[in-house]
């Protein structure tokens, strides 16, 4: 989608001079923006410190680029270091291809590593630690949150078979829901298993939420917002802030009519073109939706959410 994000900000900015990417990780988003606008400087955040080393060294050299070890939840303290309120704000969500390659970080299903899934491995909390210790019931209720049809069932099996020894790796995690799924289910349950599990170690879904606030209280008017979710959860949280800025709703026969606080700039979400997808397998599920921000700046960063 990388084309189409280079489109909307072409059509719909002059000359940006200062931006952030709230998802560095291996730097090709910020190379592009970089390149595609000479007098931007650029902040690259990321929880991964290895996705960061391999950027720095791609980018470094530039001059225009800083990098930061952090979560894009902290976007609002990390932009006032800097002084300045960015001209756009680029997320992409999900996993890197350098995480999900590499089978010791634990987030595929696909070869077998130690079960861990942090983005930053400074933080405790683990994909082992989800999986060997959480009730059935909070094992349920993260299921769920990835559609699961059967959370509670699964949940259950797990709790039952690590009383038999430690679940330690993804490969036994993978077998233990294999051997209790029919088979044409079987990528599909994997795929939103782990996925729930991930998002949990790592509290993507409050830190999105905290993003997107965030990035509307540090825009100015003309500033904008782009964002590339890969889940029908994810894309629901960016889908409904968006909305409720394009067009903001009140109570019947409410004296004033709230004016819109963003404008749409693809139309809903945008999804990858048959070329990409066949390109890039991991592609099929992107959702692009990018706003930008509108009006005075004291009545946006008032406006109620």
């Amino acid at each position: 989608m990388l084309d189409k994000c280079l489109e909307i900000l072409d059509r719909s900015l002059d000359t940006p001079l200062f931006a952030i990417d709230c998802t560095l990780g291996l730097g090709g988003h910020s190379e592009a923006f970089l390149k595609k606008f000479p007098s931007l400087f650029l902040v690259g955040i990321d929880k991964d410190e290895e996705a960061l080393e391999i950027a720095e060294k791609r980018l470094g050299k530039s001059g225009r680029i800083a990098f930061v070890h952090d979560s894009f939840a902290n976007i609002a303290s990390i932009a006032s270091s800097f002084g300045k309120s960015p001209d756009f704000i680029f997320a992409d969500l999900g996993l890197s291809s350098l995480q999900i390659d590499k089978a010791e970080r634990g987030f595929s299903y696909m070869s077998s590593g130690q079960l861990d899934m942090r983005m930053d491995k400074s933080c405790d909390l683990s994909a082992k630690e989800i999986i060997n210790f959480w009730s059935e019931g909070e094992l349920e209720r993260i299921f769920k949150s990835c559609q699961e049809p059967r959370a509670r069932y699964l949940a259950r099996l797990i709790t039952e078979e690590r009383k038999k020894g430690e679940i330690s790796t993804t490969g036994e995690l993978s077998e233990i829901l294999d051997s209790h799924t029919p088979f044409k289910e079987r990528m599909q349950t994997k795929k939103r298993v782990f996925q729930a599990v991930r998002m949990e170690v790592n509290g993507e879904k409050s830190d999105l939420e905290k993003l997107l606030g965030s990035s509307l209280q540090i825009s100015h008017p003309g500033s904008l917002i782009m964002i590339e979710s890969y889940h029908s959860g994810e894309d629901k949280i960016v889908k409904s802030f968006f909305s409720a800025g394009i067009s903001p709703k009140v109570p019947p026969k409410f004296p004033l009519e709230p004016e819109p606080y963003f404008q749409d700039l693809t139309r809903g979400a945008l999804k990858a073109g048959e070329e990409e997808t066949e390109k890039n397998s991991r592609s099929h599920s992107v959702r692009l939706r990018a706003v930008k921000v509108l009006g005075a700046s004291e009545r946006v960063k008032n406006q109620s959410l």
